[in-house]
Formats: C-alpha cells, sequence, structure tokens
C-alpha cells in the first residue's frame, strides 16, 4: 500500500490561501503513478489527472510541494528511469508511460516501446516533443533540487544502465549544448512556438508537436533562461563530487550564455525579455510578428533563476502588472501577451487567442513568478497577486491545467504543476521556509499579517514549525519558532509596512537590531539555533 500524502498545515490570514491548501493532496492523489520499468519500481507523478505520462518538464517543477508531502522514491525513482533510457549522444525522452500502446500513439505518433518485461505483461512506451529544447535541462534542475534536499552525494555516483547519474546529467545538458545551440546568437534553439509551448503553428494534428524541416527554428526565452539554471546547477554538482574541471567549464557555459541572452533578448523599451528571436527567417516569411510579446514562462524563470539583475527584475514585476490591465486578464496568469492572431495556429488548442498555450492563464508559471517576487522584495504585491490566483482557483473548486481570460477553468482537473508552483510561492515565498540538506533559513514575509506553518520533509524527517503574529494596536510583532534540524541558521523577517524595530528579544533577553532592505521590503535579520524560542519585536 501507498502511504497516505502528508498534509502540511499553513495558515493565513487569507480564507482562499487556506482553501487552495485543501486541493494540494487530492491533486497528489490523483496524479500518483506506478511503471515497473527498466529500472525497478518508479514512482512518480503526472502532469495532471488527465495526463498518463510521467513528463520530466512538468515533473522537475513539482518538487517544492512533493519534497513535503511524499516519500523519498516519488523524488529519486522516476529520474532514474527516464536516464535508463538516455539515448548515446544524451538526448532524453519527454515522456515515460504504461498503458495500451495503441492509445498512446494516437496522440503522440513518434512514440516507441522501449521496455517490455520479461513476461510481456509490463510495457514501457516513451516519445520527445522535439518542438521544445527544455527537457535535459528539466532533468539536471531537478536532480540538482533532489541532492539539495538529500544531500547524498553517493545518489549522485549511483550506476544507472552502467553509467553515474552525474555522469548521464553532464551527457544530457552536453547534448543540448552540441546539437540546440545556435552559434550566430549563442542561444538555444527551439522549434516556433508560445513560450513554455511545443506546438508548431504549421499543423492541425499532432505532428505539430514535432520540430520538421520546414518549422521555423528559434532562440526562446524560456529554454534559455532554463539551461542556464541547468549549467550552474551541474556546475554545482560536479564541484561537490571534486570535478572542478566540469564545474567551472559549465560555470562558463552558464556566464557567455547569461551575456548572449542579455544582448539578443533583454528588451529595455518594454522592461522584459522578448518572446524570442527568429533563427530561419526564411522559414517564417508571412509569419505574424509577435516576437516582442511578453512571455510569462520564460520571464518567470529569468527572475528566479537570476538571470535579471534587480534593475531588470524591478522592471519585469512592473510590466506584468501593466500588461495584465493593458489585456483585461483576471490575474497576473496570462501566459502570452498579446496572444497570436485567431487562426495564426492550425491546432485547435491554440487557434483561438487567449486559449491554451496562446495567451490562457497558467499558474503553473504565474506561481513561480510570484515566487521571484517575494525573493526580488516586492512581497506586498506577491501577496495580492497569490491571493488574487487563490480566489479564482477556489472559485473554480480546484486546480486546473488553464483559465481563459476571465477566470473560466479549463483543460486538466488536478494539475500538479498549478499546485507544486503554487505551494512554492506559499511555502518558500510568502513564509519564507528555505531549506535544504546543509542549511535552514525562515524568511517569514507576512509583514503585517499573521499566520503559522508547519511543514515536515518525509525524506529525512526535518520538521520546520512557526507562528508569527502582529499587533497594530501595539506595534509588536511576535514569531515563535522550533525545528529538529541540526545545524544553526538565520531568520530574516519582513518588517511591517512604514516601521522600523526599535527593540528586539529572544526568550526575553534584549538583541542586536540589524536590518537590510531587498527591493521594497525592510527585514530584520539574526543568526540563530533551532531550538524552541520566541522572538518579539517592537516597532514604530
Amino acid at each position: 500500500m501507498i502511504p497516505a500524502f502528508l498534509l502540511a498545515a499553513v495558515l493565513t490570514a487569507d480564507p482562499n490561501l487556506n482553501r487552495l491548501q485543501a486541493y494540494f493532496a487530492p491533486t497528489l492523489d490523483a496524479t500518483r503513478r506506478e511503471i515497473n520499468g527498466q529500472t525497478g519500481k518508479l514512482l512518480g507523478f503526472s502532469a495532471g489527472s488527465g495526463y498518463p505520462q510521467i513528463w520530466i518538464r512538468d515533473a522537475a517543477t513539482h518538487l517544492p510541494l512533493t519534497r513535503f508531502h511524499a516519500p523519498v522514491g516519488y523524488l529519486t525513482s522516476w529520474i532514474e528511469e527516464h536516464l535508463a533510457a538516455q539515448a548515446d549522444d544524451g538526448n532524453v525522452f519527454d515522456w515515460i508511460c504504461t498503458g495500451p500502446f495503441r492509445r498512446l500513439k494516437a496522440g503522440a505518433p513518434q512514440a516507441r516501446i522501449i521496455y517490455r518485461s520479461s513476461d510481456g505483461r509490463q510495457v514501457v512506451t516513451a516519445d520527445k516533443n522535439t518542438m521544445e529544447a527544455d527537457q535535459e535541462s528539466s532533468l539536471v534542475e531537478a536532480a540538482y533540487q533532489i541532492w539539495r534536499i538529500l544531500g547524498d552525494l553517493d545518489w549522485l555516483r549511483k550506476p544507472v544502465a552502467g553509467s553515474p547519474i552525474l555522469t548521464r546529467l553532464d551527457r544530457a545538458l552536453s547534448y543540448v549544448r552540441a546539437h540546440r545551440f545556435d552559434p550566430g546568437t549563442g542561444l538555444v534553439t527551439s522549434g516556433y512556438t508560445t513560450d513554455f509551448g511545443d506546438v508548431s503553428p504549421l499543423y492541425p494534428d499532432q505532428r505539430a508537436i514535432y520540430l520538421d524541416s520546414r518549422t521555423p527554428v528559434v532562440a526562446c526565452i524560456y529554454p534559455n533562461a532554463f539551461f542556464y539554471r541547468a549549467a550552474q546547477d551541474l556546475g554545482a554538482m560536479h564541484l561537490a563530487t571534486g570535478n572542478k574541471a566540469r564545474a567551472k567549464y559549465w560555470r562558463q557555459e552558464a556566464e557567455r550564455l547569461r551575456a548572449s541572452i542579455n544582448r539578443q533578448l533583454w528588451d529595455q523599451t518594454r522592461g522584459y525579455y522578448r518572446l524570442h528571436v527568429v533563427v530561419t527567417p526564411e522559414l517564417a516569411r508571412g509569419f505574424t510578428d509577435n516576437s516582442a510579446a511578453w512571455a510569462l514562462g520564460g520571464n518567470s524563470l529569468a527572475l528566479l533563476y537570476g538571470l535579471a539583475d534587480q534593475g531588470q527584475g524591478r522592471q519585469m514585476i512592473a510590466a506584468a502588472e501593466r500588461l495584465r490591465r493593458e489585456f483585461g486578464v483576471s490575474t497576473i496568469a496570462g501566459n502570452l501577451l498579446p496572444p497570436w492572431p485567431t487562426g495564426f495556429f492550425k491546432h485547435p488548442y491554440l487557434r483561438e487567442e487567449f486559449s491554451y498555450l496562446n495567451g490562457g492563464q497558467w499558474d503553473w508559471f504565474a506561481g513561480r513568478f510570484i515566487q521571484a517576487e517575494f525573493e526580488r522584495g516586492y512581497s506586498r504585491t506577491a501577496s495580492r497577486q497569490l491571493s488574487e490566483i487563490a480566489a479564482r482557483n477556489v472559485a473554480a473548486g480546484g486546480l486546473f491545467e488553464w483559465y481563459t481570460r476571465d477566470g473560466r477553468p479549463k483543460g486538466s482537473a488536478n494539475y500538479l504543476g498549478s499546485a507544486a508552483a503554487l505551494a512554492g510561492a506559499l511555502y518558500q515565498g510568502k513564509y519564507g521556509v528555505y531549506l535544504s540538506h546543509d542549511e535552514l533559513q525562515l524568511q517569514p514575509r507576512l509583514g503585517e499579517e499573521s499566520g503559522s506553518i508547519a511543514l515536515d520533509q518525509p525524506s529525512d524527517g526535518t520538521h520546520v514549525t512557526y507562528q508569527y503574529s502582529y499587533d497594530p494596536s501595539l506595534r509588536t510583532v511576535s514569531m515563535t519558532y522550533e525545528s529538529n534540524f541540526p545545524h544553526p541558521g538565520a531568520i530574516r523577517m519582513l518588517l511591517p509596512a512604514k516601521t522600523r524595530a526599535v527593540k528586539l528579544t529572544l526568550d526575553g533577553k534584549r538583541r542586536p537590531i540589524r536590518t537590510g532592505t531587498t527591493g521594497e521590503d525592510t527585514f530584520l535579520t539574526l543568526r540563530t539555533d533551532w531550538k524552541r524560542h520566541t522572538l518579539a519585536v517592537e516597532v514604530r
């Protein structure tokens, strides 16, 4: 029997945020999958209840939620199975799945059987939507997150199909560097599509998910931001295992790419990264030029992964609000503004503007954009936007794949990408729980609100809890916190708006006041162990 998924306990001053969390466990339950594959029993999650496959692109984004709700096997085994199916040149499939082969092939014409059990009862099918170029980067980023959670170097060295995991991750990113780069722009290339989308405008059927000789090639902000982060992460894993040469190589690749991205894609006038530049303009003759559109996915990653500097980040945050108002979208989750006009895409999913990947609302990326806003020092803007999205989801009665411009739910129900992105914005963004194998920091960004959080991490049994309250009449902040984390860490507490700290006590004993500012936020900072303590701050 699979154990029931654990529930994190988060209480906020916003009833919609409290109700939003009630959808997390049902979404995990509806999307969990078991596969008997090449590496044994694979545990993982599909993208949503409407998807049978375990997608690399989606699963890599689920960890902000699954790490606090699921046993360790759900974090690691799906990565090992994908790596076991890696090609000799380093590229990996998009998804793996069990089930009737004919049914899967109907939606993915190039799907193939990659594993059959000795008794013939278990068949594993796989395919790759080659319009995109973020699968390998997604796999590296997922492995990095898992290593940061577990701190297990032996896992990085674990052999999968004869090669260590880290070696296979290096091959994966090296494949992108060798086969999906344009020397003219210095950028990762993909097919002509919408931001994080994987559908060509050329075909009305499933041929649209494959890059072919007729499809224009572009350098898009989304896969480039992802590769930038993956190169940094791969360098960090190599350094941790003692391979300084490969660590240096991938750090340098990341910095070279950052310079190319900012040179080719940053739009100073509009204040955000352009959707793409066309690498093969001869194949895009007659196309509507939408290259300067706001792409939520790519800009979210650029903001969250540190590709944009603080000044660029401030412009991007302002642009997201400006464009949301300009195009009449109910939240900041519009994924492509403006969308391509009706009829530009032949595929029925994207034919209409403001539908699906062509301008629909996607919490899968809005959650990450909001998390980045918290971390960039725009906590009050982020809190308001998170509350607006929570209210929309509560009105819809669940977590859906995407929403129309006015907020009506569409696509797969129980969409785990939405749940995980919003959990990241809540757990790490608003409540500021930063937990890795070697560090714990609490950065509550509640300000004038009151709330509490209790998180348990099943992979290692770490427990983190705190209660935060602000009394505006007494002008006092109180925070009681505790964890079984073994090493000292830090608290970085957002002060209520337009206040300054005048007195700080820890368990009733006076402590010196240290503050700092990020963006629009002012924080009080304190080093601490994780025994039960009460922090009290008087503000004026």
